[in-house]
């Protein structure tokens, strides 16, 4: 039933091309019931994405022959409490080719450093969750790296022993505030370990605050327990500096798992002196119903201060849902 419904969706969206290429409809919606406390003001409301985005999409190949496959993929973000969502196809639209020489994308993907920001967040509740201590504690700097960069160019390597590299570069195209964004990434898989390193310069040529990123994550796989762990720093074209480190830990209990993550940062202005701390935890559990459906819980407490050790802000958010993908 799944894939007659399945193909029937991608013949409406692809039409003769059925034939030929591999089309998949994928997706995930995610919503809880909960409350913030931001400052001293709390709202009870209904969340979309709080364990993971919501989202949906398509994604497919084309066999070329010789072992060069055509590759695409789309995909948008929703919010599961409205129904609303940004138009077009926010996360993900690109298309490329794949062989043994790697594979090449063009259009709008996740940056190569995205990969290993994440990968360094992985059991730290999940890397794109709400829940995240590391999304509260680096507001304390700088701002958030480009994850998506949009008119890029990106290479993935073949894995050599475990060992495979991967670089990104996005054009401004002369438009005044489009970053220029170019990233590279190393990464080497071997057993329960997975560890990568990634760099990557937004050149603003407008703004004097360009931005450098350095990030090195990793994971590793203890049996009983998973880890992940994650490093970066940020400097701007003012001298300005940001260090952050982000810990994450998962037990797999059978169907349930229960996860902690805890995240702090240190911003320092241009002469050096510190400008700003930040600092959160989060805890969060679990259920799987099934292989596509769980159940979870969460809660994350937060609280960035200034140079002078006043609180900025003062965050907590806890919620229960539900989430499935399909």
């Amino acid at each position: 039933m799944k894939k007659s419904l399945m193909a029937l969706a991608v013949l409406a969206c692809t039409g003769s091309a059925m034939a030929q290429t591999n089309v998949t409809l994928y997706g995930r919606i995610d919503a809880s019931l909960g409350a913030t406390k931001l400052n001293g003001v709390s709202t009870t409301q209904l969340y979309s994405g709080n364990l993971t985005n919501s989202r949906w999409g398509m994604r497919g190949s084309e066999d070329l022959g010789g072992g060069l496959k055509a590759i695409f993929q789309l995909e948008t973000a929703f919010n599961a409490d409205d129904g609303t969502g940004p138009g077009g196809f926010s996360r993900q639209s690109w298309v490329g080719l794949s062989g043994g020489f790697g594979s090449v994308r063009m259009g709008k993907a996740d940056s190569i450093y995205k990969d290993i920001f994440d990968l360094g967040n992985t059991y730290n509740i999940s890397a794109d969750s709400q829940f995240n201590s590391a999304v509260e504690a680096y507001r304390a700097g700088l701002a958030a790296y480009v994850a998506r960069p949009n008119n890029q160019i990106r290479y993935d390597s073949p894995s050599f022993g475990g060992f495979s590299a991967g670089l990104t570069y996005a054009l401004d195209e002369d438009v005044a505030g489009t970053p220029k964004v170019t990233a590279i990434g190393a990464r080497y898989r071997a057993g329960n370990l997975d560890l990568g390193v990634a760099h990557q310069d937004e050149d603003q040529p407008l703004l004097v605050n360009d931005r450098q990123h350095t990030t090195v994550g990793a994971t590793y796989n203890f049996g009983p327990a998973r880890l992940s762990a994650q490093y970066q720093n940020v400097k701007a074209g003012d001298n300005r500096k940001d260090n952050e480190m982000a810990l994450g830990v998962s037990v797999p209990l059978g169907n349930l798992e229960l996860s902690a993550g805890y995240s702090r940062s240190k911003a320092k202005n241009a002469a050096g002196a510190t400008s700003g701390k930040g600092a959160a935890f989060a805890l969060a559990a679990t259920y799987a119903l099934s292989k596509r459906t769980r159940v979870y819980g969460g809660y994350l407490d937060g609280e960035t201060e200034n140079a002078a050790g006043v609180t900025t802000r003062d965050y907590r958010v806890y919620a229960v849902g539900i989430r499935h993908d399909f």
